[in-house]
């Protein structure tokens, strides 16, 4: 029987520690310096074309919960479950009704993303469209069922207070301390074993949510084929293409119901719109995570042995011999994928204020390893001292480095936002295979592991003074480099950490994504039967037997399509995949980038997304 991806992440960790422990021993460059090459000082800040209070002033964000009426997407799914959300972002003074609005368009996201990864470019696309070309836009950024099982309760607690002190009290106290807010305890962060309900949440409840939400905000179908457009980021990508083949009620005699008479056009965000059902590893490609050689479970040339592995595949899910969720105990889980919010609350209250909040929290060995992970420059550090406790970061630099393309450890989140400032820096040596070896789910559609550069260095001066270096701060992505200052670089001008031409989004921007509203950017319960069911039964003629309705191929096809590719994004090759003769390449972009790229500094920093879409959604209305 093959192991769980559990089973299968402990293992692999507990086989690499002899080995990593006596190369840390043997390393004869493991002795701490704090000597590092120290980042330029911050540029001014560009102009903008509008502020972020003129979006507050002009657009609305609102989580609606409707019912899931099909009952056989609901097999099993607990009560708190049974309702679907997303988020209705439109205008404050626009349409009261979706149907009188001159476009609509549903957002799904990519694989451990909620519906606010599109937070930011909804809200300015839409006050953008209005301002500049007198359209009334609705965009429906859609939280996938799992997101029911999140409690956020200590999140939104925190989101409301006035300084940080009173944030970090909230947060800590109700996710580990036993806090009661407004009558309810946590009941901890859940494991495979405890949901059993997300062994359902597949392919089939996926895109019948997404039918639910167009359905109920424009009931009539001649409209929703006029005016509603299907979209999404990386795995939302194959969510598109799999809406636009679906038959909801399985009768290909009835086309009312099939997706591609329910849409006006189709988009994709650093993914490909090439339907999943053409090729079993463009689920791999499209979504970063390749799910089936982490489990050694391989593609059978005869199409009824496929169906036999299928049918075994979902057994085995189950019965909890394969995870639920896409989780690795000991290296990344459900309290891994809260902690972004967490910081970004505390970012979005006091940015430049020194974090305390990480020293606090209690450490599971699940958060001890991938902070570990996080902060290491190289092997020794991964076991020793110094470790990220002893640095001092403010709470936008934390975020960073958590986030940003020049420091990540996990290349499906990098984003463009700036560098680090303040303290020393150097490149980090050997933890990219480190990360490859532990969190293999986690590389990049290609198969290899994006470089993770650069670490802070100077914790103090020596190992006696830690934490007693200085404090490492932030440089937004126009304080690095501008059209005149390309180049970020140290102060002696001998290393160059970042460019013009690789910056492209406001952390500002994406810090409140992260935690604004009822619900957030990640997601904790990740459902692997998304991943098993697009690779493993899509692709072939038995998916029907198991209410994956892919029925109108043909019919998909004529869907007019734009593509979105950013060319550092998760693909070793950024072009390739994609079904339309000529996909816009997002220069210097990495995979969150499309939704991020700052919209209202177009003197310095044009964004080729926002306006590209625009021109695609009028030339597409019908």
């Amino acid at each position: 029987m093959k192991k769980g991806l559990n089973e299968y992440g402990l293992t692999r960790i507990a086989a690499l520690i002899p080995t990593l422990f006596l190369g840390a021993l043997s390393n004869p460059a493991s002795g701490y310096s704090p000597e590092g090459f120290v980042p330029e000082a911050p540029l001014e800040r560009v102009a903008r074309d509008w502020s972020r209070q003129e979006v507050e002033q002009a657009v609305i964000s609102e989580l609606v919960k409707i019912p899931s009426t099909t009952p056989a997407v609901n097999v099993g799914v607990s009560d708190n479950c049974l309702t679907i959300q997303f988020v209705r972002h439109r205008l404050r003074n626009g349409p009261a009704e979706a149907a009188d609005a001159d476009a609509a368009l549903l957002m799904m996201p990519g694989v451990i993303e909620g519906a606010n990864g599109f937070h930011y470019i909804a809200r300015n696309m839409i006050y953008k469209a209005a301002e500049q070309r007198g359209l009334s836009l609705e965009v429906w950024a859609v939280d996938r069922r799992s997101n029911c099982l999140e409690d956020l309760t200590g999140m939104n607690a925190a989101e409301a207070q006035g300084s940080t002190q009173d944030a970090e009290d909230a947060m800590i106290g109700y996710y580990y301390e036993g806090l009661e807010i407004d009558g309810r305890t946590f009941e901890g962060f859940r494991t495979s074993r405890d949901l059993d309900e997300v062994a359902n949440y597949g392919l089939a409840m996926a895109t019948d949510d997404m039918f639910s939400v167009i359905e109920y905000m424009i009931p009539d179908q001649p409209t929703r084929k006029q005016k509603v457009f299907i979209g999404g980021h990386s795995l939302g990508g194959m969510h598109t293409s799999s809406f636009l083949a679906w038959d909801r009620d399985g009768d290909p005699a009835t086309l009312d119901d099939a997706g591609y008479n329910n849409t006006a056009g189709a988009f994709g965000f650093d993914t490909s719109l090439r339907p999943v059902y053409d090729d079993p590893a463009i689920a791999e490609e499209a979504s970063g995570f390749d799910l089936n050689a982490l489990l050694g479970i391989e593609q059978e040339e005869d199409e009824a042995d496929q169906q036999e592995s299928y049918e075994s595949t979902l057994a085995m899910l189950h019965n909890n011999y394969i995870p639920r969720t896409l989780a690795v105990e000991g290296a990344f889980n459900a309290e891994i994928l809260a902690l972004p919010e967490a910081m970004a609350v505390l970012a979005g209250i006091d940015p430049e204020a020194e974090s305390t909040a990480l020293q606090r929290m209690p450490r599971s060995l699940t958060l001890r390893t991938l902070l570990a992970l996080v902060h290491s420059r190289d092997i020794n550090d991964f076991f020793f001292r110094p470790s990220i406790d002893d640095f001092r970061y403010t709470n936008e630099a934390l975020v960073g480095l958590i986030f940003d393309d020049n420091s990540t450890v996990l290349p499906f989140i990098s984003t463009s936002l700036g560098f680090f400032n303040g303290g020393g820096m150097e490149e980090r040596k050997g933890i990219a295979d480190l990360v490859g070896s532990i969190l293999p789910v986690l590389g990049t559609g290609g198969g290899d592991v994006v470089p993770v550069p650069y670490i802070a260095t100077d914790a103090g001066r020596n190992r006696w003074n830690y934490g007693k270096g200085p404090l490492y701060g932030w440089s937004n992505f126009d304080e690095v480099a501008s059209n005149a200052d390309i180049l970020y670089q140290d102060t002696t001008g001998e290393v160059t950490f970042t460019s013009r031409r690789s910056e492209t989004s406001d952390m500002d921007d994406f810090v409140e994504a992260l935690y604004a509203g009822e619900t957030n950017l990640t997601e904790w319960y990740f459902p692997s039967r998304l991943l098993l069911d697009m690779s493993m039964a899509a692709p072939y003629d038995f998916a029907t037997e198991y209410g994956i309705n892919l029925i109108h191929r043909a019919g998909a096809e004529d869907i007019a399509k734009i593509e979105f590719v950013a060319e550092e994004g998760i693909g070793v090759e950024p072009l390739g995949g994609q079904i339309t003769d000529d996909p816009v390449l997002l220069e210097g972009m990495n995979h969150l980038d499309p939704m991020f790229a700052v919209a209202n500094a177009s003197a310095t920093h044009p964004n080729p997304v926002i306006d590209r879409l625009l021109d695609f959604v009028e030339e597409n209305l019908r």
